[in-house]
C-alpha cells in the first residue's frame, strides 16, 4: 500500500510535525460521494481500540524529553482500560494498590473543546505551550517515547551538544534495543513500504541521536528510502557562543545523515529582514509560528507521495522517486527548499522568492546576509510541487515531468500540480497576511533542488565552524563537508578551492 513511517526526534520537529498530521486529519471525508486525493493509508495504520471499536492513527515513533509532551496522555481514550478491568494486574497482587500521582498540567481551552466535541476558539502563542496544545489527533500509546535522561529547557543538563545526543542514543540502544522496541511493530504492520520520513532537529543534541538512529535504520533497512526534513531553531537573540554550538551540531549532523539518508533537506526561518516576504508575519520566538512556516513547506513538498493512484495525478512520485530526480550523480543527498505562498506564488515562475535551506550564515562585502555565496547555480535536479486551485490550472495540465535527460549533463526536471491546497486550520497561526476573509486553504508553490550553489554552502560551513570543532574530529569533518560539496561541482563551477589549504 505504499505505506510511509514517520520519525519523528526532538522538541521542535514535533512541533513541525503537529502540523503535519494536523493537515492529513483534514483531508479525510465522511460523506459517501466524497472521495479524498489523498491515500491515508500511507500515513495512517488501522487498529482496534480497547473497547473493540476501529481506530486510524498516525504510523509515527515520538521521541522527546521529559517535559516535552505537555498535557498529552500517552494512553488515549480509544485504548483506556477501565477501572477493575485489568485482570494481569489483579493477578500479580491481590490487595489494593498504593497510586501516588504526580499532579498533571492542564489542558488549554483549545483540547478542552475538541474532547468535549465542540468548536474551539482560535489559538494565540499564549496558549501554546507545547506542541500537544494544538494537536488534533490521537496517537497509539506505543507511538510517544519519553526519554527521562534529560528534560527539556534544563539549564543543569542541557541537552545541545551532538556528542550528548549520539551518546544517549548508544546508551539507550546497549540497554533497550530501542529500534527493535519503538520501531519495527510499525515497519512490521507494512504490506509494501515505501520509504521513511524523518523530522529531526540538526542544531542540537538530537542531531547526534537522529544520526546513530538513521545508521540504524540503514542497517536494518538497506535500500528503503529515508528522507530527512533537518530543521533548525531561529538564531535571532541568541548569544555568539551558543550560535557556534549550534553551527557545529548542524555541520556534524549534515555530515553524518548524508552519509545515510537517502535525502536531506535542511530548513530554517530565513535570516534578515528582507528574507521573509512582507506577507508572511512569523514571531521566531513562537515555535508555533517557526513550525508553522517550515510544515508548509514539508508537507506541500512531499504532497505527491501520497496521493492516490488516478487521483488529481496521473502518476504520484514515491519518496524514491523524489529522491532519484534530485540524486542525479548518486551522491547528491542534500537538497535545497524554497517556498511562495499566496495566489501570486503559483505564477512566479521556476522560482519561488523565499529561501528555506538555511546553511550558517554568509555575509558579502556590505556585511548583508547572502545565500548562496555566489557561483554556479546550475540545477542538477529540481523537483517542482505546485498546488493551484481548481480552475486556475496553466496550460501544461496537472502533471508535467521530464522522465529522462535528453542530453547528458541537462538537469532532471519533475513539476507536479494539485487542486488540493495547504489547509487553513483553527490550529494553524495567523501568519500569512494575505486577503483570508472566509479562506479556509492557501495555494503554495515550493521547489527542492540539487544545484551548485551547495559547493559554497559547504566551504562557508567548513570555514565556520573548523575552528570550533576538536581535532580529533576535525579532519573527519572537514573531509566529509568538502566531498559533500564535491558532489555539485561540474566543469563549469569546479575552479580551484580558495582557502581549503588553510583549514
Amino acid at each position: 500500500m505504499r505505506e510511509i513511517v514517520t520519525l519523528q526526534l526532538g522538541n521542535l520537529s514535533n512541533y513541525v510535525a503537529t502540523h503535519f498530521w494536523n493537515a492529513q486529519e483534514s483531508y479525510f471525508t465522511y460523506a459517501e460521494d466524497e472521495t479524498s486525493l489523498v491515500d491515508h493509508n500511507i500515513h495512517w495504520r488501522p487498529g482496534i481500540g480497547e473497547d473493540g471499536s476501529e481506530t486510524f492513527l498516525p504510523r509515527a515513533v515520538v521521541y522527546d524529553l521529559k517535559g516535552g509532551f505537555g498535557p498529552l496522555k500517552k494512553v488515549n481514550p480509544m485504548y483506556e482500560v477501565a477501572p477493575g478491568q485489568d485482570a494481569a494486574l489483579a493477578s500479580l497482587w491481590p490487595g489494593q494498590p498504593a497510586v501516588h500521582r504526580q499532579t498533571p498540567l492542564s489542558q488549554n481551552t483549545y483540547q478542552q473543546a475538541l474532547d468535549a466535541g465542540l468548536k474551539p476558539s482560535a489559538l494565540q502563542a499564549s496558549d501554546v505551550r507545547y506542541w500537544s496544545d494544538y494537536s488534533r489527533v490521537y496517537y497509539h500509546p506505543k507511538s510517544l517515547v519519553q526519554l527521562y535522561d534529560f528534560e527539556l529547557n534544563s539549564s543543569i543538563m542541557p541537552f545541545e551538544r551532538f556528542e550528548t545526543g549520539a551518546e544517549l542514543f548508544e546508551s539507550l540502544d546497549k540497554e533497550d534495543e530501542i529500534v527493535d522496541r519503538d520501531w519495527r511493530p510499525f515497519v512490521e504492520e507494512c504490506d509494501q513500504m515505501q520509504g521513511v520520513q524523518v523530522y529531526a532537529s540538526l542544531d542540537d543534541a538530537w542531531g547526534g541521536f537522529a544520526s546513530s538512529y538513521i545508521e540504524r535504520l540503514r542497517d536494518e533497512h538497506p535500500k528503503t528510502c529515508v528522507w530527512v526534513w533537518g530543521v533548525q531553531s531561529p538564531v535571532a537573540g541568541v548569544p555568539r557562543e551558543k550560535r557556534r554550538v549550534r553551527l557545529a551540531n548542524t555541520a556534524l549532523s549534515l555530515n553524518s545523515a548524508c552519509a545515510q539518508a537517502s535525502m536531506v533537506v535542511p530548513l530554517g526561518v530565513p535570516d534578515g529582514a528582507r528574507a521573509v516576504p512582507a506577507s508572511i508575519a512569523v514571531d521566531s520566538a513562537s515555535p508555533w509560528h517557526v513550525s508553522a512556516l517550515l510544515a508548509t513547506a514539508t508537507e506541500s513538498a512531499s504532497l505527491q507521495s501520497r496521493l492516490r493512484l488516478g487521483g488529481g495525478s496521473s502518476r504520484p512520485l514515491g519518496l524514491s522517486d523524489m529522491a532519484e530526480c534530485l540524486n542525479v550523480s548518486g551522491r547528491q543527498t542534500l537538497a535545497n527548499m524554497r517556498m511562495g505562498v499566496g495566489p501570486h506564488a503559483v505564477d512566479a515562475g521556476e522560482r519561488p522568492e523565499m529561501d528555506l535551506s538555511q546553511i550558517g550564515s554568509l555575509k558579502d562585502g556590505a556585511g548583508r546576509l547572502g545565500s548562496s555565496g555566489g557561483g554556479s547555480e546550475r540545477a542538477f535536479g529540481r523537483l517542482s510541487s505546485v498546488r493551484r486551485p481548481e480552475g486556475a490550472r496553466d496550460e501544461s495540465g496537472d502533471v508535467t515531468m521530464t522522465e529522462q535527460r535528453p542530453i547528458i549533463g541537462s538537469s532532471v526536471v519533475r513539476n507536479h500540480q494539485t487542486p488540493l491546497l495547504y489547509p487553513l486550520l483553527d490550529s494553524f497561526p495567523s501568519i500569512y497576511n494575505y486577503d483570508l476573509q472566509g479562506r479556509e486553504s492557501i495555494p503554495v508553490h515550493t521547489t527542492l533542488t540539487s544545484d551548485g550553489s551547495i559547493v559554497h554552502r559547504m566551504r562557508n560551513l567548513r570555514t565556520q565552524v573548523a575552528p570550533s570543532i576538536s581535532l580529533e574530529e576535525r579532519e573527519n569533518l572537514v573531509n566529509g563537508l568538502a566531498e559533500l560539496g564535491a558532489a555539485y561541482e561540474d566543469e563549469w563551477s569546479s575552479g580551484s578551492d580558495s582557502g581549503d589549504d588553510d583549514l
